[in-house]
């Protein structure tokens, strides 16, 4: 391929004069560290393993103490009033026994939450990833077009020279010079506006990552790859289209969240028809209390019991019955869910995967396209100069030369991130 194509696309294109440059996986790094949606994430995966913890509470015992202190006041008929120091304490403890799942599939539920949202955790990750990645090769791409922007200006620069020179030999008229300094401004704002889009695109890049390195004062590293043959010096995905599919269901942590949800849905079921049955449990307590010397045969001082409690609720105004309807309909909910991710997850395999191949040809038919523009503006450049044809026809080449470089490098960076989007879509 042309060599002021490899200049054009792959040298240094920073606009900026950083002295920290960023890998890809520096950024990674960062956005790992520093992204608040991703602490956001970690939190509910803190909230999921308390809620985890709570549930397992129900099998322990529970212990209660209570205290009361006072006076009480008291008369009895054609009796005077009596004032007594009151000063009683109680102990009361209850243990769960046996309750037909009620427990039980609270218990499991929450685990099933808790590996839900641990699983989608990763999948946090995975999607800062992928955010990541589509940010920087687009500022790479925001770079290229810099680079192309420039050849543009040094173009019509270059031509306002030429078009000055035959007006004064009298070659040309003040029409082609007018011309040529529009030409030249238009392609001074397009650069201009290139520069902006790097700036607007690191901001997101920023935001993305949740930080600013070195307080802004970096570049991103370019590997500045030759552009010669680079069709066939791409990364290539040999893998078929069906083996990658099933790779991304065994793999995609949004699917293994999916299948926690629908065994949490099946806990709380087996939970909610719980109540149907009566729960067992074994319960006393201890209570002693200060007695005045007037009642002590009448109160006790300390008394204590022990019993085994049944308690079945056998009519609630079948709010249980609607309970159990609305824990089925959870199930079928969450198995509908999970067969929407995978609809949506072999979409997204299939889309990364058509255009990871677009783009892999694209790029091969705009470095053809590139090297016959470059062809088509020197031979236009040529019969300018000898009178053979007029200004117009020169702007054109010189157009499609420009369009065919911001199409290659368009192209070029396209490819990363479908290679991107196929590995995210996959689960890698």
């Amino acid at each position: 391929m042309l060599r002021s194509v490899i200049a054009i696309l792959f040298l240094s294109t920073s606009a900026f004069t950083q002295s920290h440059t960023l890998k890809l996986d520096d950024l990674v790094s960062l956005a790992l560290k520093h992204s608040p949606d991703l602490h956001i994430s970690r939190l509910d995966l803190q909230s999921a393993r308390a809620r985890s913890k709570g549930a397992r509470s129900f099998y322990l015992p529970t212990l209660n103490l209570s205290a009361a202190g006072g006076k009480q006041y008291s008369k009895l008929r054609h009796q005077s009033g009596n004032t007594l120091d009151l000063l009683t304490g109680t102990l009361s403890a209850s243990q769960l026994i046996y309750d037909f799942g009620k427990t039980s599939g609270q218990i499991e539920a929450a685990d099933e939450q808790l590996l839900s949202q641990n699983a989608l955790v990763y999948q946090s990750v995975a999607d800062k990833i992928l955010q990541v990645k589509q940010r920087y090769y687009e500022i790479l791409k925001a770079q290229g077009i810099v680079e192309v922007q420039r050849k543009n200006v040094a173009l019509q620069r270059q031509q306002l020279k030429r078009a000055q020179r035959y007006l004064e030999a009298g070659i040309k008229t003040i029409i082609d010079v007018t011309d040529a300094k529009v030409r030249l401004e238009q392609a001074k704002r397009d650069l201009e506006n290139a520069r902006y889009r790097i700036r607007l695109l690191r901001a997101q890049l920023e935001q993305i990552i949740g930080t600013t390195p070195y307080g802004g004062d970096y570049r991103l590293y370019n590997p500045h790859p030759d552009i010669n043959g680079v069709s066939h010096k791409l990364p290539k995905v040999h893998t078929p289209l069906s083996q990658l599919e099933q790779f991304a269901y065994r793999h995609r942590p949004l699917l293994e969240s999916s299948g926690h949800q629908i065994k949490s849905a099946k806990a709380i079921l087996k939970s909610t028809r719980g109540d149907y049955l009566p729960s067992l449990s074994v319960g006393g307590d201890y209570t002693t209390q200060k007695v005045d010397d007037t009642l002590a045969g009448f109160l006790p001082q300390t008394q204590s019991h022990i019993a085994l409690n049944l308690r079945w609720n056998l009519f609630s105004g079948f709010r249980t019955d609607a309970a159990v309807e609305e824990a089925k309909i959870g199930v079928l909910k969450s198995a509908s869910q999970q067969q929407n991710i995978r609809l949506g997850i072999r979409r997204q395999v299939d889309e990364a995967y058509i255009s990871l191949r677009q783009s892999r040809d694209n790029i091969t038919l705009n470095n053809a396209i590139t090297a016959s523009a470059k062809k088509k503006l020197y031979q236009a450049q040529k019969r300018y100069e000898n009178g053979l044809s007029d200004f117009i026809e020169l702007q054109n080449a010189q157009q499609d030369y420009i369009n065919a470089l911001t199409t290659l490098v368009n192209s070029y960076y396209d490819y990363y991130i479908a290679l991107a989007q196929l590995d995210y879509a996959v689960g890698r």
